[in-house]
């Protein structure tokens, strides 16, 4: 667990294929999630022992190796053949390694009554080069070899028979093939996996299954299913709409005569009351909803109101498809069923009289509403998001002169479930310390939600963010959090990022860090205006940013005046410290600082002029850019 922990941020939860081992036990088995990848493994994977002696591999001790998500895992289980998942045990000394299912098996060292041989086999106790007499593969693993006759075999080939009466399947036995028919689509029929060297198979119905499904058949019937009153019976190979989900993408439905009722495995234990990421209130599983004509609040697209689906208590035109309530990034995984919901006022207020507020961060003082003025450049800061106040509602302190909050930032709720992690956060003070928001990657001071288990931060700009996310750059399509392994190009700014709000009916991508821009800054090139976010513009004119005197791509956002056309680069506009405060403590170890010297200063990190509008000061040094900065810190 140590070890997994090290790579991927996990909290408890529940899901449906691990990638620890590759399998899916049932449908919602206990395990851990990584809160950034999104990838599952078992509880009993990710405890899995650091070492293992195992009997294949007796010369060394096996150690257990994880994979991080952005590495792809090269090589194959030297048992089964199968692709290594993202844990699988190792020996570096002997590059020989084996997948977590195979690590747990016990080693059979003798088939006494093989159904394929009349003599007894015994396992040969290490790696040779051989054919197997029934599926005539050349292979280099451990086989079972006959002393009399001289044959070797795979152990699957070796207890395989050549014909099977099979429960799921009992109209025509299933016969025992080495080589996957070219009419077939190469997969079994029941677990979706790729067919290998040894599977079973009925030509008349094209129906197959692995060695795995064979073994292990689902259960003919199903007493107490959370998906219906009755108990369910087996029904494959039958094309179907899922009445729990609407879906028709899995031939293996059970069934319920009595009520024509059918179902996909998969969806038997669907749970019932549930929280998501894209509404405020618990959502409630039903059997069907009310006639009429129903869209998904997800995908946006048609609600079969005769099938299963999520709806909302306390809001009556709010459904969902099971499919896609549940899908990772939207549910936490953690059924509600027999949990209380919590009643606790989040509000972070207490309202005194009309106009007159106590902030739960200041509750010694009153705060005052007022509405912000400034046309100089001389604006206090909110001490919730560290951005000037301009002219905007905020609240301010009666008593002393440090604390001014804007009015959104004081309607913040006290704790929530973030957009981007789905975990529960708690708004707390974080005035005087820098941190780095786990969203937008920034550093920042001010407030800042944390979760609940206190790995993830953010600053109260991603913290407030919520699903659906309009965006004036984009106002046409609402955007939604999309991760990713592979990086997206910003439309705004060109950069690439995994973690996106993407556009489900367009390729418009925002990376966070430009979702929270400011619409009006105000800049030491333009005294006199604000300068406003411009989200790009055709044009065959040549435009260039007024600080570093380069030229400026028009079709990608920056910041310009109506009045004077002034045009800035967003970078150049704020430089990378724009959310902490400038000033503080003079025996702090970092202070930022307005470069508003007659000189440029230059930077200690690159050596150039610093040309941003705030610098940091980090001991004796002075940086220009967060890449300055841990170049320095790397030294």
């Amino acid at each position: 667990m140590e070890i997994l922990k090290k790579i991927y941020s996990l909290y408890s939860t529940r899901g449906h294929k691990c990638d620890g081992c590759n399998l899916g036990e049932d449908c919602y088995s206990d395990g851990y999630r990584c809160i950034r990848s999104g990838l599952f493994f078992h509880k009993e994977c990710a405890t899995s022992n650091q070492d293992v002696c195992n009997a294949y591999h007796p010369q060394h001790m096996l150690k257990i190796k994880v994979v991080s998500n952005f590495e792809d895992v090269h090589g194959e289980c030297k048992i089964c053949r199968g692709k290594l998942p993202k844990m699988y045990y190792y020996c570096s000394i002997c590059d020989f390694a084996i997948d977590l299912i195979c690590a747990r098996k016990e080693v059979v060292k003798n088939i006494d009554f093989p159904n394929t041989h009349k003599h007894r086999l015994s396992l040969v106790p290490k790696m040779i080069m051989f054919s197997c007499h029934i599926c005539q593969l050349v292979d280099d693993r451990f086989p079972y070899a006959c002393d009399i006759c001289g044959l070797n075999f795979h152990k699957d080939c070796a207890e395989s028979t050549p014909e099977l009466s099979y429960s799921c399947h009992p109209k025509h036995p299933l016969k025992r093939l080495t080589r996957v028919p070219s009419y077939t689509n190469g997969k079994c029929c029941l677990c979706k996996s790729k067919l290998h060297i040894l599977f079973y198979h009925c030509s008349i119905c094209n129906f197959s299954v692995d060695v795995e499904c064979a073994k292990n058949p689902p259960p003919l019937t199903l007493d107490h299913p959370k998906a219906h009153e009755h108990q369910l019976t087996l029904l494959p190979q039958r094309i179907f709409v899922c009445n729990a989900c609407g879906m028709d993408d899995d031939p293996n439905p059970y069934i319920c005569l009595q009520c024509n009722f059918m179902v996909h495995r998969s969806c038997i234990d669907i749970p019932h009351i549930i929280k998501i990421s894209r509404h405020v209130h618990r959502i409630s599983y039903n059997d069907c909803l009310e006639a009429g004509d129903w869209k998904c609040e997800v995908c946006l697209k048609e609600i079969n109101w005769t099938c299963g689906a999520y709806s909302c208590s306390k809001c009556p035109d709010f459904a969902i498809h099971v499919r896609c309530a549940t899908r990772f990034g939207i549910w936490d995984g953690i059924e509600l069923e027999s949990i209380l919901e919590d009643t606790t006022n989040s509000k972070a207020y207490e309202v005194i009289e009309e106009g007159v507020i106590k902030h739960f961060i200041h509750k010694n003082h009153t705060l005052k509403l007022k509405e912000g003025s400034d046309a100089n450049g001389k604006s206090r800061r909110c001490t919730a998001c560290t951005y000037p106040i301009f002219s905007t509602l905020f609240y301010d302190c009666t008593v002393c002169d440090y604390f001014i909050i804007h009015q959104k930032c004081a309607d913040l709720p006290k704790k929530k479930i973030d957009s981007f992690y789905k975990m529960s956060m708690t708004l707390v003070s974080n005035s005087n310390e820098l941190n780095l928001c786990d969203a937008c990657q920034n550093y920042f001071e001010g407030f800042m939600y944390i979760s609940d288990n206190g790995i993830i931060n953010l600053d109260v700009r991603c913290g407030s963010i919520s699903e659906p996310f309009v965006h004036e750059g984009h106002p046409h399509h609402s955007l939604y959090i999309n991760y990713s392994k592979k990086d997206k190009l910003c439309n705004a700014c060109g950069d690439k990022a995994c973690m996106v709000f993407s556009c489900e009916e367009c390729d418009f991508v925002l990376d966070v860090k430009c979702s929270i821009l400011p619409k009006m800054v105000k800049h030491k090139n333009d005294k006199d205006h604000f300068l406003t976010l411009c989200y790009g513009e055709k044009t065959r004119e040549q435009y260039w940013c007024e600080v570093c005197e380069e030229d400026l791509n028009p079709e990608k956002w920056f910041y310009s005046c109506d009045h004077c056309g002034v045009t800035l680069h967003i970078k150049c506009t704020f430089g990378d410290f724009i959310w902490i405060n400038p000033g503080g403590e003079a025996e702090s170890i970092y202070m930022v600082i307005p470069n508003n010297y007659t000189s440029r200063p230059v930077c200690n990190g690159c050596d150039s002029r610093c040309q941003y509008p705030f610098i940091l000061k980090y001991k004796k040094y002075i940086l220009c850019s967060l890449q300055c900065f841990k170049s320095v810190v790397g030294r």
